[in-house]
């Protein structure tokens, strides 16, 4: 009887002894490889959803099988021809515990190709797959006037102040963009 009550007192010790001295033995390295790497979730907008006069694309990625808000996100691409590459700012946790991040761009003209790449605390980079959007149809502003009209210098003339007026206005939306990144690292710069 004795025997007994001991045995079953030792198992019981080994049911709560057991799962500690196996955290114990687990070397951290196969704990960190168990770990799920790092998901990419991003659905790229419809720009035949999009406002034509909108000035700005909202962007956003979510990660899963981490909470880390404070990883260092890029998206880096091309935006009407143009190089693009810039830095999310610290993200937010979303209802599900996944890291949110966002961002603003301005608007493309006719597209854009980009991609994601996050920086990991331990120096190794997750890139996502390429995404492309595309305006159903681009913008044209250049007119024709038959040569035979009467008043052809002056429509000639009328086409092209719209056409430089809507260069203008895209250069104007790009340096508002300038603008309002300058305004995001100047606020993230600390005064000294």
């Amino acid at each position: 009887m004795l025997f007994r009550g001991a045995l079953k007192g030792l198992a019981l010790l080994q049911l709560f002894l057991l799962p500690c001295v196996l955290d114990i033995i687990i070397p951290e390295a196969l704990a960190q490889e168990s770990q799920a790497p790092i998901q990419i979730v991003h659905s790229a907008p419809d720009l035949r959803l999009v406002e034509t006069r909108q000035a700005w694309l909202p962007i956003s990625v979510e990660l899963r099988n981490t909470t880390d808000v404070n990883l260092t996100i890029r998206l880096v691409g091309s935006r009407d021809g143009r190089l693009l590459d810039l830095a999310f700012p610290k993200g937010a946790l979303n209802a599900n515990d996944n890291p949110r991040y966002e961002v603003e761009i301005p608007m493309p003209s006719a597209g854009m190709s980009y991609q994601f790449i996050v920086h990991r605390p331990d120096n190794t980079l997750v890139t996502s797959e390429r995404f492309t959007i595309q305006r159903p149809c681009i913008q044209n502003f250049r007119t024709t006037v038959p040569e035979g009209s009467p008043d052809l210098e002056f429509k000639q003339k009328v086409g092209s102040l719209v056409s430089e007026v809507r260069l203008l206005e895209r250069e104007i939306s790009q340096l508002d963009a300038a603008h309002k990144a300058l305004d995001e690292l100047k606020r993230n710069i600390p005064e000294q």
